[in-house]
């Protein structure tokens, strides 16, 4: 293969396909050919014979002697495992391949922009990685970042033919995912504006994998917020538009959906967990069933480290409330057999005493204000007698369905 011969005939027949083929990083093809140039010629400077070629197939000068130069450098750059260099060319390339983008009439650059930001995201990560980049710095891929943004708002506007705007929610996604990477999420809110805009194309315009990436993405974002209905909603859409065959995608949607479900008081079916390798929710939804606030913390403990690694730790900690609801109404079952007439008045020690069983050691102090927290949030209806240390619970649906709950911590 002949890296710039490559990249001169598709430009000339603006073939958008071979154009993604060549701007894809880990393209062995275009490595190959690099790596045995250098061998041959270890000083290469790709510039010259950017150049003098692409005016000899392009028939004359053009912009495209400015990007290609700048790939194929970045291309040198990466063969010789130098990736600060290699994201330096990418970025240099970025400013006239926007230009070619806003100027150009036709749809062909419309892939190649995906592949363009996709590239731009690898190979910054990697710079980051390579210069040992601190966390909370955003490094090179801030700085890559910034260059999709202008490449996000060519595609946006789609100057000349409308249908370019089909490369704008690629983009998106791919700024997402830089934007969690860097742990930057509140810049992902213009972006949904964006899409949400009338000038936006429709969204069912767009390919079915990227409506489900984004909306993957859009409900993590909500999980972050605290709006667990529009999560729900969101990775519902991801899950069921899914492809069928795409298992492992499915997966990594239920990873999430399903203890958002569990949240609004869906428990899954083992044999779902089972589907998606995802039985270690087993043990925390019977703990729902059951009001095992031992079990919960087991299975807590024993998963913290693979749960903070998914993003999903804050989620099944979140589930400590629906347990203790439980535990509380199981406590409340059995006062109101044992004392009928006094059925609706709970001593908290009662609560206390199911607590110590499930090693959860609290004074009265202490659980009279968990099922305080529990009648604000809307899991009990009730009141307290703090006097008395009892709960007075409402003697109409003392246990609302969990959807009923405020889920969200209250801002102070």
């Amino acid at each position: 293969m002949d890296l710039i011969n490559a990249w001169a005939d598709a430009i000339y027949t603006e073939n958008g396909e071979k154009l993604l083929q060549l701007l894809a990083v880990d393209n062995v093809d275009a490595q190959q050919a690099v790596f045995e140039k250098l061998q041959s010629r270890p000083a290469w400077d790709p510039a010259p014979d950017c150049r003098s070629r692409l005016r000899q197939r392009l028939r004359g000068e053009s912009v495209w002697e400015e990007v290609v130069e700048a790939l194929c450098c970045m291309r040198v750059a990466l063969v010789q495992g130098n990736a600060v260099a290699a994201i330096g060319e990418l970025m240099r390339a970025t400013g006239p391949f926007n230009k070619l983008f806003r100027e150009d009439m036709g749809t062909w650059l419309v892939r190649p922009m995906g592949g363009f930001v996709r590239a731009l995201r690898d190979v910054g990560a990697a710079a980051n990685v390579q210069a040992k980049v601190p966390p909370g710095k955003n490094g090179y891929l801030g700085e890559a970042a910034a260059k999709m943004n202008a490449l996000f708002s060519s595609a946006h506007q789609g100057a000349g033919n409308r249908d370019k705007k089909m490369a704008a929610l690629d983009v998106v996604i791919v700024l997402f995912q830089v934007y969690f990477r860097l742990n930057t999420l509140r810049m992902c809110k213009s972006l949904i504006n964006a899409v949400n805009s009338p000038q936006f194309l429709p969204f069912d315009a767009f390919p079915a994998s990227q409506r489900v990436t984004y909306r993957f993405f859009v409900g993590r974002l909500a999980i972050f917020a605290e709006d667990y209905n529009e999560a729900e909603e969101h990775l519902t859409y991801a899950f069921e538009h899914c492809h069928a065959r795409a298992a492992r995608n499915k997966a990594a949607v239920a990873r999430f959906l399903i203890p958002v479900r569990m949240l609004l008081g869906a428990l899954p079916a083992m044999g779902l967990l089972e589907a998606f390798g995802l039985t270690v929710y087993a043990p925390f939804a019977e703990a729902m069933r059951t009001g095992s606030v031992q079990q919960l913390n087991e299975s807590l403990q024993a998963n913290q480290a693979a749960f903070i690694h998914a993003g999903t730790y804050l989620l099944m900690e979140k589930l400590r409330q629906a347990v203790c609801r439980r535990l509380l109404k199981r406590v409340w079952l059995l006062h109101r057999e044992s004392d009928p007439d006094k059925a609706h008045q709970l001593p908290l020690v009662k609560f206390q005493a199911a607590l110590a069983a499930q090693g959860a050691e609290m004074d009265i102090d202490e659980v009279e204000c968990l099922v305080a927290n529990l009648i604000f949030r809307g899991y009990v209806k009730g009141y307290l007698s703090h006097r008395h240390h009892v709960a007075v619970l409402s003697k109409n649906d003392a246990f609302p369905a969990l959807t009923a709950a405020m889920l969200a911590d209250p801002n102070i």
